[in-house]
Order: C-alpha cells, then sequence, then structure tokens
C-alpha cells in the first residue's frame, strides 16, 4: 500500500483558488485507487487536466503532492483518512 495525499479546493480562471480547502491521505495500491477513494467519499468525479485533478462539471479540483514531498504534521493532522 502507498500513502497519498490530496488537497481539494475550489478553482478560478482554471487555477486553483484556496477560497476553501479539504485535505486527504488516502492509502491505496496505486493512484488510481486512490482516486476511486478520493471519489467516493466526496461524490464528485475527478479528471486529469496536466496541473491538477479536475472535477468534472464544477469548478473544484484535487491536487496531489508529489511522492517525494510528504506534509508536514499539521498538515495531517487536518486531514480526512481514508
Amino acid at each position: 500500500m502507498q500513502t497519498f495525499y490530496f488537497e481539494m479546493t475550489d478553482t478560478f480562471g482554471g487555477e486553483l483558488n484556496y477560497r476553501w480547502l479539504s485535505r486527504f491521505k488516502i492509502e491505496a495500491k496505486n493512484l488510481r485507487g486512490a482516486l476511486i477513494k478520493l471519489s467516493k467519499e466526496t461524490g464528485f468525479n475527478f479528471r486529469n487536466n496536466g496541473n491538477y485533478w479536475k472535477v468534472k462539471g464544477a469548478c473544484i479540483g484535487a491536487y496531489e503532492y508529489p511522492s517525494e514531498c510528504e506534509p508536514d504534521q499539521y498538515w495531517i493532522d487536518k486531514a480526512v483518512i481514508l
């Protein structure tokens, strides 16, 4: 199992806006499994636009932390664990 970290927030002008923020720490076998868990938790359908995972039909996006950059403890404490 691998650990994936996502931040989900609103978008404005095609960029992540951070007007509001939800954090997720997801244990899954691969990225696809992590996205399936994130979709089930949030009820959104995600598509990659090249920079981040965009919600289909909404101004919401999810950013995946690179695997070599683990967030600090404060970030992890605020995350929903899936």
